[in-house]
């Protein structure tokens, strides 16, 4: 007898697909997990590399901040807009853009535009950064500001007629930039002198004569009429702001004249007859106060000087002829008397040296002083209100050759300056009158006057800079 047996299970062919689905189903999800985590982490580095991009676009517009307030004069400051720019750098171009607020000296915010007499005396910078125009970071600094002045920019500034007749040298620093500003006058200019700047007469009337084999190698700009005689030349632009342009002499560019310019003028370039233009550019005559005039000018400061007050002029010079100065020195002659320096003497100083009267000051054939390389020699008659320059000794006056070695020479009255014979120094003149005499040269260069000339920039301490919420 045969036994026949059931199943208990039926066949388990397939089972392996399944468990194979359900493997790949897991490796899918985990697959999914890590793109969607790797898509992440790199969405998160890109976000951070354009985070510090940002951070260093928005330090990148504290950098120019600190960099414009330096050097920049307060009326060409940001002030209404904000200062921008644009960086080539990856992931993509960075931008910052700096707004300032400035502050008086009372703390208040100042009111724009900013002048030399609306001066700030803090800032607050506030620097956003952007990459591809998104993710902002913001940076903040507070600085307080001390004003840096420059030397007064021209090589001679005069008040009155003026008249430079004969053979002498102005060469500029920086090319030609020995520029001459005659401010109330006219200017004569005969025999062979020879000005590498610009001249410019203001007036009134303003007139300008130029004869004989005389060049201003740079541009003439008179506020009345020009004469230019044969071989007298400007090698540059001459400009009559009112009236003509007359005379046989040359013109190096364009002539341009509120009226006339005559036909036997050579001019190399344009000519513009009947075209009024405004008044030439010009100077403010600065006043330098030894003691200060209330609501005219403050007192020279001379920080760091060692003073020297004198109520006589015999005493200054036996200090001047004493030995080797060392160290910065003012000597204050608050005395109506005339410093003479003699023939011969010899005056040595290693620092700054500066000499200013109530008086005048002069000196008489060969003197030598001897500075040191980037020193300054001041000659200063101080300026008062009520004056009358006939009325006393207030001129200074150089002899016949007077040496000014390494330092650079600074001369000043509200009266007369008068350099003579065999001069040659590098430095700057501001007298009322100017008076040039024959075989002079003038190397120009602003000298900073301690308390006096625009603000050219300013000292920066740093209070906080700081991140702050965009």
């Amino acid at each position: 007898m045969m036994l026949k047996f059931s199943r208990l299970h039926r066949e388990e062919s397939g089972i392996a697909m399944v468990v194979a689905m359900m493997v790949v189903f897991v490796v899918v999800l985990l697959s999914i997990v890590i793109l969607d985590l790797s898509i992440h982490n790199v969405d998160q580095a890109a976000y951070d590399r354009k985070r510090v991009t940002s951070v260093a676009a928005s330090e990148a517009g504290i950098d120019r901040a600190w960099n414009l307030v330096q050097y920049t004069r307060p009326e060409n400051l940001p002030c209404s807009s904000p200062d921008t720019d644009t960086l080539g750098s990856a992931p993509g171009p960075a931008q910052y853009s700096a707004s300032y607020v400035w502050y008086g000296s009372t703390g208040s915010v100042l009111t724009c535009p900013l002048s030399q007499t609306n001066v700030p005396s803090a800032v607050l910078v506030t620097s956003t950064g952007t990459t591809n125009q998104g993710v902002p970071r913001t940076m903040q600094a507070y600085m307080t500001l001390q004003p840096t002045l420059g030397g007064f920019d021209a090589a001679i500034i005069a008040v009155q007629n003026t008249m430079f007749n004969n053979n002498f040298t102005i060469t500029g620093s920086q090319g030609n930039n020995g520029d001459i500003y005659i401010t109330q006058g006219d200017l004569t200019v005969t025999n062979t002198p020879n000005i590498y700047g610009n001249v410019y007469v203001h007036g009134p009337p303003g007139n300008v004569t130029m004869t004989n084999n005389n060049k201003i190698i740079g541009n003439l700009w008179a506020n009345g009429s020009i004469s230019i005689s044969n071989p007298a030349s400007v090698m540059g632009k001459a400009i009559s702001s009112t009236s003509s342009i007359s005379g046989t002499g040359a013109v190096g560019g364009d002539a341009t004249a509120g009226t006339t310019i005559d036909a036997g003028l050579a001019v190399a370039g344009t000519r513009y007859a009947n075209s009024p233009q405004g008044p030439p550019p010009t100077q403010v005559f600065p006043l330098l106060c030894q003691v200060a005039i209330a609501g005219v000018c403050n007192a020279l400061p001379w920080t760091g000087y060692t003073l020297h007050t004198y109520t006589d002029c015999t005493a200054p010079r036996t200090f001047l002829r004493t030995g080797t100065l060392t160290g910065d020195h003012v000597l204050w002659i608050n005395a109506v008397c005339n410093l003479d320096i003699q023939n011969n003497d010899v005056i040595n100083f290693t620092g700054n040296l500066a000499i200013v009267t109530q008086g005048g000051i002069t000196m008489n054939n060969q003197n030598n002083w001897n500075g040191a390389v980037g020193k300054n020699l001041y000659f200063i008659s101080n300026y008062r209100t009520g004056l009358t320059c006939s009325s006393g000794s207030y001129n200074i006056s150089s002899g016949n050759n007077s040496n000014f070695t390494n330092a650079h020479t600074f001369f000043y009255s509200p009266c007369t300056v008068t350099l003579n014979n065999q001069n040659d120094f590098t430095g700057q003149v501001i007298g009322d009158t100017v008076v040039i005499n024959n075989h002079f040269t003038l190397n120009a260069i602003p000298v900073v006057v301690p308390g006096a000339g625009d603000i050219v920039g300013f000292q920066q301490s740093i209070v906080y800079i700081r991140e702050v919420r965009s």
